[in-house]
Parts: C-alpha cells; sequence; structure tokens
C-alpha cells in the first residue's frame, strides 16, 4: 500500500483542507468587516463628481448629513463646516486633515474613500468605493462567501464521513452475519479493492470468513468420519457376538472371541489415535522435550524395528544419506512417530518385493528426512489435502490396509511442532513424502 492511500494520510489531508478554507474564510469575512480597499479616484473622476454637483445643485441640510446616489459605486456628502464636530470619529479627523491641505487627498473609513476639500464655505466629501475583490461580489452580496464556505466545508466533510462509514457498515453487517453461521462476504469485495486501511481490514476478514468456513467444514467432516469409522468395527462386534450366541463348539467360539478382540482393538487404536491427534494440536513447541542426538543412528534404529513388517512383504530399504551423523535438537518421541507412520504407510502401499527408499540430506541447517514407496501414488489434486484428518484416496484400498487417514495428519502436527513443513509428490511410480525440519529448535527448554 502506497503512503499516500494511506487512511492516515487522506484523513489528515481532509481537515487540513477544512481547517485551511475555514481559516481562510475567517480571515476574507474579518476584512470585508474590518477594512476595505479602494482605488484612489482620478482627477478627471473629481472633476466630473464636481460638475455634477454644481450642475444638480448640491443638497446641504442642516443638522445631519445626506448621501446622494450619483452612480453605482460613487457617493457624494456635503457638509457644513459647523456640522464636521457631528460626523463619526474617523470620519471628523480626516475631514480636519483634509481641511488644512490644498491637496486632494483620499483615505479610507467604513468602506468609504473621501476627497476634499472642493470648497472653502463648506467640506465637501468625495466618496468612491470599490468592493475588495472587482467583479466577484456586489457589497450587498458579500454574505455569500461565507455561506458558500460553509456549503463547500459541509461536503468535504460529508464526503469524507460517507468514505469511512460506508464500509465500515458493510463490514459491521459481514461480521454480524459470521457471528450468526452466514460466511457470505460478497459485501466486502469491492470494499477490498481500497487501497488503505479499510481496504486491508476487508481483505482480512474475507480471509478470515474463509478460514472459518473451512474449519467449521472440517470439524463436521470430522465428526462424520469418526462416526462412520467407529461404526464399522462396533457393526462387527455386533455380528461376531450373534455368531458366537448361536454356536456351542469351543473352537468356533475362540476365532468368533479372536474377531471381536481385534475389532476391539481398531475402535482402541482409532481412539488412541484422535486423542492424540486432539492433543498435539492443543500443543506447542514449549511443550516439547528436545535432546540432541545424532540422526542417522536413530533413523537405523527406526528402520531395524520395523524390519518385520519389511520381511513379510519382501521389501528393500534403498538408503540415500548425504549427511554424517547429523547430531538434531529434536523431540525424539514425536519425531520417531511421524518417521514410523511415514514408513508403516510406505509399507502398506508398496507392492511386495519392491523398493522403499529412505533419504536424509542437510543444507544450510535445514534437515531433510523422506520415505518413498513404488506404490500407485495420489492424484495431483488431492496431494495437499492427504494430510488432513480421515482423508482416503481409496476408501476400499485404505480400509484394506488397515488405515484411517490419520497418520499423515499426526505427520504435519508433529512437524509444525517443530518449525517444519512436510510436503507430498508423485514419484511415478510411488508416492514420496518429505519432512524439512531445522537442525536446532530453541523455542522450548530441554
Amino acid at each position: 500500500m502506497r503512503w499516500y492511500r494511506s487512511l492516515f494520510f487522506k484523513v489528515f489531508l481532509w481537515f487540513w483542507a477544512v481547517i485551511f478554507l475555514a481559516m481562510w474564510a475567517a480571515v476574507i469575512t474579518n476584512h470585508w468587516i474590518e477594512e476595505d480597499y479602494f482605488r484612489p479616484a482620478s482627477q478627471n473622476e473629481v472633476l466630473h463628481l464636481v460638475q455634477m454637483m454644481e450642475r444638480d445643485q448640491p443638497i446641504i441640510a442642516e443638522g445631519r448629513k445626506l448621501w446622494r446616489k450619483v452612480r453605482p459605486g460613487w457617493n457624494l456628502v456635503s457638509v457644513p463646516a459647523d456640522l464636521i464636530t457631528q460626523l463619526p470619529h474617523d470620519l471628523e479627523e480626516f475631514a480636519d486633515y483634509a481641511g488644512q491641505t490644498a491637496q486632494v487627498l483620499y483615505g479610507q473609513n467604513d468602506g468609504w474613500l473621501m476627497i476634499g476639500p472642493l470648497e472653502q464655505a463648506g467640506y465637501l466629501y468625495i466618496a468612491v468605493a470599490r468592493p475588495q475583490w472587482p467583479g466577484l461580489l456586489d457589497n450587498e452580496d458579500r454574505w455569500l462567501v461565507p455561506v458558500a464556505m460553509v456549503l463547500v466545508v459541509t461536503l468535504l466533510c460529508g464526503a469524507l464521513v460517507w468514505s469511512l462509514t460506508t464500509p465500515i457498515r458493510r463490514l459491521q453487517r459481514t461480521v454480524r452475519r459470521l457471528a450468526a453461521g452466514n460466511f457470505d462476504v460478497s459485501d466486502l469485495r469491492h470494499v477490498r479493492f481500497r487501497e488503505d486501511e479499510i481496504g486491508m481490514l476487508a481483505g482480512e476478514v474475507m480471509d478470515m470468513a474463509g478460514a472459518l468456513q473451512r474449519l467449521l467444514h472440517s470439524h463436521q467432516q470430522l465428526l462424520r468420519d469418526v462416526s462412520h469409522e467407529l461404526r464399522s468395527p462396533l457393526t462387527r462386534l455386533q455380528i461376531a457376538l450373534g455368531i458366537a450366541r448361536k454356536k456351542d463348539q469351543q473352537n468356533l467360539l475362540q476365532a468368533e472371541h479372536s474377531r471381536i478382540e481385534r475389532a476391539v482393538q481398531q475402535v482402541d487404536g482409532l481412539v488412541s489415535q484422535i486423542l492424540d491427534l486432539a492433543r498435539l494440536q492443543q500443543s506447542d513447541s514449549a511443550l516439547l522435550q528436545l535432546q540432541t542426538l545424532p540422526l542417522q543412528e536413530q533413523l537405523h534404529e527406526w528402520v531395524d524395528d520395523a524390519e518385520p513388517e519389511l520381511q513379510q512383504k519382501q521389501l528393500q530399504i534403498d538408503w540415500q544419506l548425504s549427511a554424517g551423523a547429523l547430531p538434531c535438537r529434536w523431540d525424539w518421541l514425536l519425531i520417531q512417530r511421524a518417521f514410523d507412520n511415514l514408513l508403516r504407510n510406505a509399507i502398506r502401499f508398496a507392492p511386495a518385493g519392491s523398493v522403499l527408499q529412505v533419504g536424509l540430506s542437510s543444507s544450510h541447517g535445514l534437515v531433510s528426512l523422506w520415505v518413498q514407496d513404488q506404490g500407485p501414488g495420489v492424484p495431483e489434486e488431492q496431494l495437499e489435502s492427504i494430510f488432513d484428518p480421515f482423508t482416503q484416496v481409496d476408501s476400499a484400498r485404505d480400509h484394506a490396509a488397515g488405515g484411517y487417514g490419520l497418520g499423515l495428519a499426526l505427520v504435519r502436527r508433529i512437524v509444525e511442532l517443530h518449525e517444519g513443513m512436510v510436503t507430498a509428490s508423485n514419484a511415478y511410480p510411488g508416492l514420496r513424502v518429505v519432512m524439512r525440519l531445522p537442525q536446532r529448535i530453541n523455542t522450548a527448554k530441554s
């Protein structure tokens, strides 16, 4: 966002402009009230006025001053000498000064230019007035300018308030809908394009609405998946119990008891994984039990633990180790569980007699640990979603392999707790899952 598009700059500039206009209007009005500017009367204008007055016989009144309109902007005042003291104080001072010289003088007072003396018997003052802004407004229309200033300031302030309150009201309506469970944020599409703080806030609200919608959907999907996964072994339990009741032979009862035991173990394993995932999702890095151990040595031990499963499917391990002992500061129980999930997941889907690749590399303090099988792989559009709980590319295949779609979700959470990331990609054939973690984690106490 450019600085001149920020809300701070707009509000600052707007108020500065309004204050400037108000000050300017105040100064102009003050000049009109206290002081006007006039042009000096030329000698021709004075002679013309004197001739007009002599031709029309000047009006002289006892005890008062008389004004006579000669032409727009010009006025004559004829005052007898004995009435000078009745003039306003400023006019009296000017008249006294004008009577002491033979020159034509001009001065200003209350909007009139006074010139004199032109007679010996009395004092004749000729006033030639000019508005402060020639041709803009007549004297009697000066009140329109402050009114216009007020209107302009009102429009400017109204436009500013409207530009601020309209998107804020839209944000308010959207947040209310979000609180009510309605994730429609279409009102904010235009607001988001504002290149200021309000536009940024609208974008954050839209992103938040999308995240909340995805979170709610995932929770709903989780409930459906848990119900489905629990229903299957429970159904098998009910069937096995029903069969057992109808059988008398001890060997047949023993077989049904074994089926019941396997079903119970499946339910127990599923519940354990769900609880583990919930516990990890509520944990943070501060709870990690950190310890520094050589990774390559630990890696060989973990693969040795899976030797029975490897031999059962006649799988070979292709080691791709480009790092030495590589001491790492991790929570090793969690890392072992994450790697074990990757390895056993690869064993389940690898064809019998194929090769599993286990790799390790390090660069600039970042450790990459991967497992690759030669199985069917995953559709490209599902490579990211396989790390979500209960995600199954092929339900029948996953159930046959004994999976519930929780292993990779556990892997992702463990890696996130170690400030790393996990990705999956197709190896053609097979699937390759890579864990990338910093070699040392210092966010928790060992």
